[in-house]
């Protein structure tokens, strides 16, 4: 049984598909110099408060796929230790994830929640959905990412509907994040070594730094640049089989990093495109497979700014 949030605006995230190593089995085509994303930023209307105690942005302005979805990321102190406690107060979004089209996934209600502390942003995202995790196999394990527009002609549908899925529509960053280690522990490349020689991967527990121009394809980062400074902690509300509950997934990345594969984020500057997806376990006797992620932004992308102190 689904326990559901409150909904203010139906959203799906389209993103690339996983593979069970966390590593790209695809070839895009070399992406130019990485450029970051200008777009308007839309005026947020009185805010509300759901039961689940998340302060939720109202509908902004209208576009051609719906409402503007907006969000401001405050100034805060963070502890990435996968509790929500800290984040009490910090406006969030509240989200239905939804299939891809012609995927049989179920929606899932989920919250994100975005701040920053001058130096690194910080994003908790949190699903509603029954615990399974599997120390052998990252399949029957839940799995989310977190994409971050970098052209402005990038699209939000990655890996989803023709005629897009072969097309080059910009570059995203993506943090996808295949939960290969325990509840509680440090993952990415902020407290791992590279996996594979790749500097993209994380060699510990699979929190990956990735990109992609084409829906269908997507790219680890072992560029010349190419780093992996994610740091993020997962946890659930009731970990045990089969228990409902929420999973918690808080992760960090530095504004800048200077990779051309990144989103670089400024304080006070224009709005950052930001969508999320997540990957249920018990999707089938195999665990996930690549296409069956529930995603967030079928009405275009969630517009983050990050506010000055």
């Amino acid at each position: 049984m689904r326990i559901p949030l409150t909904v203010g605006a139906a959203l799906v995230l389209l993103l690339a598909a996983c593979d069970g190593g966390g590593t790209s089995t695809t070839t895009a085509s070399e992406a130019t110099t990485a450029t970051t994303a200008v777009s308007a930023t839309t005026t947020v209307p009185e805010a509300t408060t759901t039961a689940a105690g998340v302060t939720t942005s109202a509908p902004g302005d209208e576009h051609e796929e719906g409402p503007v979805r907006t969000l401001e990321a405050p100034l805060a102190t963070i502890n990435v230790d996968g509790d929500p406690a800290d984040w009490g107060g910090i406006e969030g979004l509240d989200l239905t994830l939804e299939a891809i089209e012609g995927e049989d996934v179920e929606p899932l209600a989920a919250t994100v929640q975005v701040a920053h502390d001058g130096e690194f942003v910080y994003v908790l995202f949190q699903v509603e959905d029954d615990y399974n995790w599997n120390a052998e196999d990252a399949h029957q394990s839940g799995s989310s990412a977190v994409m971050w527009r970098i052209d402005a002609e990038a699209g939000e549908h990655m890996g989803a509907e023709e005629p897009d899925r072969e097309t080059s529509l910009g570059m995203v960053d993506i943090w996808h994040w295949e939960l290969e280690c325990t509840a509680g522990e440090e993952n990415g490349g902020a407290v791992a070594g590279p996996g594979d020689g790749e500097p993209g991967n994380d060699s510990g527990c699979n929190f990956d730094d990735e990109w992609a121009t084409i829906p269908d394809e997507r790219e680890d980062d072992n560029s010349a640049t190419g780093e992996n400074s994610l740091l993020g902690v997962w946890n659930h509300t009731n970990p045990v089989d089969d228990g409902e509950g929420i999973w918690i997934f808080e992760m960090r990345r530095p504004l800048q990093t200077g990779d051309e594969h990144d989103g670089q984020l400024e304080v006070a500057g224009a709005s950052s495109g930001m969508a999320l997806a997540f990957w249920d376990p018990d999707f089938g006797p195999e665990g996930w497979e690549d296409e069956s992620h529930a995603q967030s932004a079928n009405q275009g992308w969630i517009e983050v700014t990050l506010a000055a102190g």
